[in-house]
């Protein structure tokens, strides 16, 4: 389940901006509340069903973040996009490694209640990987050609 969840919520951000139709809705007014208690001064905020949960992207302090809320109002995980300055020390080096001649596209950090984790967009004229942070090291996630 953990990492069906993972999966879901790195796809969802890894293809926010090719969302095709306005999916916006009205959440409940349990889950409004839940999510006004949690983000103090939101703004731009705009609601989508994703799978089974409730996805939604706002600003708030100057960062765009997307907040995903299982059915029952629930948060389930938080992310938004950073730069790899924003990426642990070890983290960084170990990025530098895979860099040889290929450039970031996309990075970003998924909170969620058990940690933090981060993803990396790597491409090359060929190939676009999403790497996954552990601990200590990226580990390939996905991987798409461009053939």
């Amino acid at each position: 389940m953990k990492k069906r969840l993972t999966a879901l919520f790195a796809a969802t951000i890894l293809f926010m901006s090719t969302t095709f139709a306005n999916k916006n809705i009205d959440p409940s007014l349990p889950l409004q509340n839940e999510f006004n208690r949690l983000f103090s001064q939101p703004t731009e905020v705009k609601w989508e069903p994703v799978s089974n949960f409730y996805k939604v992207s706002f600003v708030e302090s100057g960062q765009h973040l997307t907040a995903f809320f299982n059915p029952s109002g629930k948060i389930e995980a938080v992310s938004r996009n950073i730069s790899t300055v924003y990426l642990p020390l070890i983290l960084q080096k170990r990025l530098q490694d895979k860099l040889s001649s290929s450039w970031i596209t996309e990075c970003f950090e998924v909170y969620k209640k058990n940690g933090t984790k981060y993803y990396v967009t790597i491409a090359n004229a060929n190939d676009k990987v999403l790497y996954m942070s552990n601990s200590d090291g990226w580990y390939k996630y996905k991987q798409t050609s461009a053939k």
